[in-house]
């Protein structure tokens, strides 16, 4: 059990160190340090906005499964079983992220490392999420967007 844990673990490390190296030291160009400073002052703000924002699309989600899993009755077998398990990984992957953004708030407002591990986690959950479900090029744009502006203020947490 401990050596999954640390393989995990080594390996985030190791993706972490990756993203680094390529996000920051090899970027062609860094993010100025004043808008830097604004994008971790206003960050945990924005993060609270995310959720507040989809929170309703959760319980829409949750309002438009109920309305048309009675009509899945009417589909075929195989898409009704298609369409069942989709939605249901992502209503889990989306609970997944709010809740990974939800315990970011209170570190990034510290400006804790742990907060920014936090983002950094629900965007690897977001990423799998994407690509499984089809969405490979904008998945791995707006990831690529996402890494980039989140290692340049990763110095900001300690």
């Amino acid at each position: 059990m401990t050596t999954k844990n640390t393989n995990l673990k080594s390996s985030l490390n190791q993706l972490e160190d990756t993203l680094e190296l390529y996000m920051v030291e090899k970027a062609p160009f860094s993010i100025p340090s004043n808008i830097k400073e604004l994008i971790v002052n206003f960050g945990p703000y924005l993060v609270i906005l995310g959720i507040i924002l989809r929170v309703p699309a959760v319980l829409a989600f949750l309002g438009l499964g109920a309305l048309v899993s009675p009509f899945t009755a009417f589909m075929r077998p195989s898409y009704m079983v298609s369409y069942g398990i989709n939605y249901v990984v992502s209503m889990l992957v989306f609970g997944v992220v709010l809740v990974l953004w939800a315990l970011a708030v209170q570190p990034l407002f510290k400006r804790e490392r742990k907060g920014w591990l936090y983002l950094f986690y629900a965007s690897l959950v977001s990423l799998v999420s994407g690509v499984l479900g089809g969405n490979l090029i904008g998945t791995l744009f707006g990831t690529i967007i996402g890494w980039y502006i989140l290692f340049q203020v990763k110095e900001y947490y300690k």
